[in-house]
């Protein structure tokens, strides 16, 4: 191996280095140490101390990470906060968006997509607002705001049985966790209709980020967008109500949720107009 000092490289192509997975690190790295990381997709170097990474993946809109449970690799203790997403296949321009790495399983992340009211606005308009998917919005009703189809559908490797989806409802304080097991590419869309076009498993847990006790469980269920049980459990708290529901709707458009007689009607919950719907904010989150 060469020893070179005070070496310019006089040249407009480029310098290709060294490349492996985290496997093949050195395995007594010295201070200074630069490779590639083919295993995270990142530039790093070796401080003394630790393996560092160039460009703080994440963290600026010039520097986006493909996933959650790329920065999850590259910082293990990263914390719960605002970073800079493009998926590998996305075209349009890094997003950021409020990642929660407390509540998710090892090595992933749940990653905010949707939040705000419900209405058919979300899905007939994917991609609105998204600069109000961060922590300061999260907590806002509206305006709402939604990740486009093709964001989402590359954060699931453009594979609906990949995908894994759940649900922080504000007012009822539970929550959906929602798994693909029909194979599709995943749309806003698919979820506009009773029943919809695909399949999942759904879980409803009695408090956030699927705490609590297991109060409801669908297997490889179409209907997102009425009850639960596909329609037959009737007017009350049990409805999902994430999805617009095709069969409400008024002259501002198509509306979801618990109407007056049915005795659930969260304080605080959007009403829509002549509607007579009390309408439940919700948090999306995808799991990557």
């Amino acid at each position: 191996m060469a020893t070179l000092k005070n070496t310019t490289i006089n040249d407009t192509g480029h310098l290709t280095l060294p490349s492996g997975t985290t496997a093949q690190r050195p395995g007594s790295p010295a201070a200074g140490m630069m490779r590639y990381n083919s295993s995270l997709g990142a530039v790093e170097y070796y401080n003394g101390t630790t393996w560092r990474y160039i460009g703080d993946i994440g963290t600026t809109s010039a520097t986006p990470a493909t996933s959650a449970a790329q920065i999850r690799a590259l910082y293990p203790n990263a914390t719960d906060g605002d970073y800079w997403y493009k998926p590998a296949g996305y075209t349009g321009s890094a997003l950021q968006c409020y990642t929660n790495f407390s509540n998710a399983p090892a090595g992933k992340g749940y990653l905010l997509v949707g939040r705000g009211r419900e209405s058919l606005d979300w899905w007939n308009t994917a991609g609105q607002n998204t600069t109000a998917l961060t922590l300061a919005a999260v907590d806002t009703n509206t305006p709402i705001a939604v990740a486009g189809n093709q964001f989402v559908n590359s954060l699931i490797g453009n594979n609906w049985n990949n995908m894994k989806m759940l649900l922080n409802r504000t007012y009822i304080a539970d929550s959906f966790y929602i798994e693909g097991v029909t194979s599709s590419a995943f749309s806003w869309a698919l979820f506009n209709a009773i029943p919809s076009s695909v399949s999942a498993n759904i879980t409803r847990y009695t408090t956030y980020w699927k705490g609590g006790s297991v109060s409801y469980t669908g297997s490889n269920t179409g209907y997102f967008t009425d009850t639960l049980s596909g329609g037959l459990t009737g007017n009350d708290c049990s409805r999902l109500f994430t999805w617009t529901w095709v069969g409400h709707s008024n002259a501002n458009g198509q509306f979801q949720g618990w109407s007056s007689g049915s005795g659930c009607a969260p304080t605080g919950t959007f009403q829509a107009a002549s509607e007579a719907h009390a309408i439940d904010q919700v948090k999306v989150y995808i799991e990557c």
